[in-house]
Formats: C-alpha cells, sequence, structure tokens
C-alpha cells in the first residue's frame, strides 16, 4: 500500500490475517478500483465490520468518513487519522469541516471511503441513504464504485465484497445540484449496490 503510513500498513496486515481466521472471504471485481485517480467506494453497511471488509483486500485504502464519537479518546484518534479517517458530525445539517475534507481527498487524486446509510442498516430494515455521496461525487468529479458486502460475520462463514463498475453518472452532470437530484443520483448508486448483493 504505497504512501500509506507504516502504522496503517501493518494494521491492514493484522486485519487481514483476522479475517483469514475467522471468515471465508471471497472478494469480487477489485480490478473495478482504479490504480490512480480519484473515486468515491460507496458501501452497504450492517456490521462494525464492513469498513474492514470494504478496505483491507484493495491496492489502495479509501479515506472513510467517520462519526464523530469514534475520536473521543487520543490513541483511538490517532490510529484512525494514521489510516486516513475523518470525522463527521451526524448531528449537524451540514458539517462543512467533513464536507471540505471529503472534497480535498478527491481533489488530491484519492479514493474516498462512505457508507450512504449513515448507520448500520439490519436485513429487512428501509433507511433513506443519505445524499452525501451524490454530493462528493458531482463535486469532486469522482466516478463512484459501488461495493455490495454480503454474508454474516460469523465464524468460518462467507463474506462476500463485490465491487461493482465505475458509475460515472454522466447522465446527472452539468445540473443544478438540488436535493431532489442528489437523492434521485443517491437512488442510483444504492439501488446497484442493492442488485450486487449475494441473494440468500
Amino acid at each position: 500500500m504505497k504512501g500509506e503510513s507504516w502504522f496503517c500498513r501493518l494494521a491492514v496486515r493484522l486485519v487481514r490475517i483476522w479475517f483469514a481466521i475467522m471468515f471465508k472471504v471471497e472478494v469480487i471485481g477489485k480490478e473495478n478500483v482504479p490504480d490512480d485517480g480519484n473515486a468515491i467506494i460507496c458501501c452497504n453497511h450492517y456490521s462494525n465490520y464492513d469498513p474492514f471488509a470494504a478496505a483491507i483486500y484493495l491496492d489502495r485504502l479509501p479515506h472513510y468518513i467517520g462519526k464523530k464519537e469514534l475520536f473521543k479518546y487520543k490513541i483511538v484518534a490517532w490510529a484512525l487519522n494514521e489510516c486516513g479517517v475523518f470525522p463527521i458530525d451526524r448531528k449537524a445539517s451540514m458539517d462543512m469541516k467533513a464536507v471540505k475534507t471529503a472534497l480535498k481527498v478527491l481533489k488530491e487524486g484519492k479514493i474516498l471511503g462512505i457508507f450512504a446509510e449513515g448507520k448500520r442498516v439490519k436485513e429487512g430494515e428501509e433507511v433513506d441513504a443519505k445524499g452525501g455521496v451524490a454530493l462528493f461525487a458531482m463535486k469532486g468529479n469522482a466516478p463512484v464504485i459501488p461495493c455490495a458486502i454480503s454474508g454474516k460475520y460469523k465464524f468460518r462463514h462467507k463474506i462476500t465484497v463485490h465491487y461493482g463498475e465505475p458509475l460515472t453518472l454522466d447522465e446527472f452532470r452539468g445540473q443544478k445540484l438540488t436535493t431532489e437530484l442528489m437523492g434521485e443520483i443517491t437512488e442510483v448508486i444504492m439501488g446497484r449496490v442493492e442488485e450486487m448483493k449475494v441473494k440468500v
């Protein structure tokens, strides 16, 4: 993982070993994540393991947006910062500092990782995804790579991590970015994520 800190490289290796022991992981479509240039990886979210599953098998780590509560303790905040995670205040209607940081990540040609649902969503539960992924894709001029994580995080159970083909969203570009348009874009992205889930 070129460009990552020693701590982050070590952490990824250790988590990969842990996942290899605990689960049977199948990774599909890794080639859809570009070797260079910006992109947004947008995943479904049902477990605390998801951010690890969606990141550790890639050659380029995504910079995740994490809830600010995770940064409460200094040692945890340091570890998250070392791995490119930055905080967002989910109670604010619009956390401009987080928005600016996300757009800076994309401007620098890096990968942004986001869970559009904004929280863990149980199987069968319906939650409207947030419009942040649409905002970042349009303002950051970045393709969106849908990522579907399927399976149960139980000992030796199969977990499938499926990266889809990048969505350029060209049909939406050049339009005024209204709340309605962001909702439409988000539906397209999350609809693709839903299609890629492994049905059991």
